[in-house]
């Protein structure tokens, strides 16, 4: 099997593409925590979910995948497979958001990493059980541990970080902890794949990565200035409604200032 099939500029890519997704969706989560009702807070976890989730995780796969080749037999992938890989990657991220809660509570912290942690390793293993080659494939006991065990780390390490990291360095470097073990994750699952080509089988049903990689490429470049708009406009809406109280009061204090001087004039006119 070769890895890097295109370059090893992939895993810059991919990197970058992680890092986008994460630092996208913990700044959705700072925002959230500012919402007044559960409506919204739900909104910003859901779209926060889905930058990590889908931009963070799935789209970096999907990079790192665009290198992997086998000799002697094409690679396919199986359509229903591949998509229920990408989706359940956003909806797996939200529901340890939910669980983890608003405050730091170290039992809701561990069952909402559990829950992280097995639903991306999971998705991650049904990807690479997408993977159809002319012959058979089998993954290693040990790669599925690693992969596991990986996707612990950043799980407890991706909750944590939203629960309390305020500033943006912070965030910066929990985005790329993050996608430095997304990367990993990915590449210890990878690594464990066997494959046993067989000339005399029939060619690999399914399709091309390409035909998954360029949508789910698009969609996921244009969903993340979704909430990018939506965290630069949220401070502008709150100036925006806090002006004219500002202003109010300005007027108010100059009407008084006014008065006060009218009435100084006229007593000072009568005593003379």
């Amino acid at each position: 099997m070769i890895y890097f099939s295109m370059g090893y500029w992939v895993i810059g890519l991919a990197l970058i593409v992680s890092v986008a997704g994460a630092s996208c969706g913990l700044a959705c989560i700072r925002q959230s925590t500012k919402s007044v009702t559960l409506r919204f807070r739900l909104l910003w976890l859901f779209v926060a979910a889905s930058s990590i989730g889908g931009v963070g995780m799935a789209m970096p796969v999907f990079v790192s995948m665009l290198g992997f080749s086998v000799k002697g037999s094409q690679v396919r992938y199986d359509s229903l497979l591949t998509t229920l890989f990408s989706a359940l990657s956003g909806l797996t991220v939200f529901a340890g958001l939910v669980i983890a809660g608003k405050v730091l509570n170290w039992w809701r912290l561990t069952a909402a990493s559990l829950v992280t942690a097995g639903g991306l390793g999971s998705v991650h293993l049904l990807l690479l059980s997408a993977v159809r080659v002319q012959g058979t494939t089998d993954r290693s006991l040990v790669s599925v541990i690693a992969v596991y065990v990986i996707a612990a780390l950043l799980s407890a390490l991706l909750l944590w970080f939203s629960l309390w990291a305020k500033s943006v360095p912070v965030l910066m470097a929990g985005s790329l902890a993050y996608a430095i073990l997304v990367t990993g994750m990915h590449y210890a699952g990878l690594t464990g794949l066997q494959v046993h080509v067989d000339t005399t089988a029939p060619l690999p049903k399914g399709d091309d990565l390409f035909n998954f990689f360029v949508p789910f490429f698009i969609i996921g470049s244009l969903s993340l200035a979704v909430p990018i708009t939506a965290i630069l406009v949220a401070p502008d809406r709150r100036e925006a409604r806090q002006a004219p109280l500002g202003s109010d009061i300005d007027l108010s204090h100059s009407a008084s200032l006014a008065v006060s001087s009218r009435k100084s004039g006229r007593a000072k006119v009568s005593a003379r």
